[in-house]
């Protein structure tokens, strides 16, 4: 029942809601396992295992999604790529770029966003001028870190093959290295404004990764970790929550159909999701096929990359496709402005 309630309560209220979303799937699988139990032990309690099975049936369908036909694509019609690159892997020394450049290239997209983008030498040039001369696209913004000294090259960008003629960012604050910019974009005499955006990040560093791996070992272990990333989840929640408030009162204002797309470190059952995706039709769910997962961290399932958009748009060809050295699926949709 909690899991089911997440999209609607405040973390900043009750961050446990939150919790119980983020393991809904879970929470699923498990009812469905136990209905099936009480089936074979003819037991009347299968009633509250299949009534919650039945009431979770609109959730659902954010998780799992079959039946989409795939349609050719059309001219006239925008193809929109999302990806959290994760600064194409050279904090990890293997650095795809090159290879990133090129299934970019073969997608063709007239709109490309990337979040944890960046602007690393390459071939003598920099990422931001191959990607515009290869993949044709002359258009972009990028929103990078403020620091007090230097400049960073480390942030957010949407590429376009189309004029942008306004743009603009959110500040989330100082003590965060989560973004979010938005583009105003012509295209055949229209005008709409594509969003991309970071939510906060769990942010767990490498001794919380090593710590995971004792869980189990001995109870200080155990309880340590169990605490340490409690603790950061509360805390990346509730910046969540206040990132997606701050996004979604902007997208109020702007007076233009949008599109958002972005990595919101959450799930479809959560406020941040809730909040973004209202008023808005989710890609996945218009033309998506399987389990929607486009993390591949220690949880493969989780969908917390998406693109969303207008209801007076039409999409079609969703696809999560590859990862790259990234923790994340690529995704991308044909999107009709009407």
């Amino acid at each position: 029942m909690l899991s089911y309630a997440a999209p609607y309560i405040d973390p900043s209220l009750f961050w446990q809601a939150a919790f119980f979303g983020l393991v809904h799937p879970v929470l699923l699988l498990l009812n469905a396992m136990f209905l099936v139990y009480w089936v074979i032990q003819v037991k009347l309690r299968l009633i509250f295992n299949l009534g919650m099975l039945v009431l979770g049936i609109p959730s659902f369908n954010k998780i799992v999604t079959f039946g989409a036909e795939t349609l050719p694509e059309r001219e006239g019609k925008l193809k929109v790529v999302s990806f959290n690159a994760k600064v194409f892997g050279i904090y990890d020394d293997a650095n795809y770029f090159n290879e990133f450049l090129k299934e970019i290239t073969e997608k063709n997209p007239d709109i490309l966003c990337l979040q944890e983008f960046y602007n690393l030498d390459v071939n003598g040039s920099t990422a931001i001028k191959e990607i515009k001369k290869h993949a044709g696209m002359p258009y972009h913004y990028v929103r990078t870190l403020k620091r007090k000294t230097g400049k960073s090259r480390f942030g957010i960008i949407v590429f376009s093959k189309y004029k942008i003629i306004d743009y603009g960012d959110l500040d989330f604050g100082e003590n965060t290295v989560n973004l979010c910019l938005y583009a105003d974009i012509m295209h055949n005499s229209k005008t709409f404004r594509v969003y991309n955006l970071h939510l906060q990040s769990l942010k767990l560093a490498r001794t919380d990764y090593a710590l995971l791996k004792k869980i189990g070992e001995d109870s200080e272990n155990t309880i340590q970790v169990s605490k340490n990333i409690f603790d950061r989840l509360k805390t990346a929640f509730i910046k969540r929550g206040e990132q997606a408030i701050m996004v979604k009162e902007n997208m109020k204002n702007c007076g233009k159909p949008i599109i958002l797309c972005g990595d919101f470190n959450d799930t479809p059952q959560s406020f941040a999701y809730s909040t973004l995706s209202q008023d808005l039709k989710d890609c996945f769910i218009e033309s998506g096929n399987g389990i929607g997962g486009t993390y591949t961290g220690p949880i493969p399932t989780m969908r917390i990359d998406y693109i969303l958009h207008d209801t007076s748009m039409v999409s079609y060809n969703y696809l999560a496709s590859k990862n790259f050295n990234s923790d994340h699926k690529m995704i991308e949709a044909i999107i009709d402005i009407k």
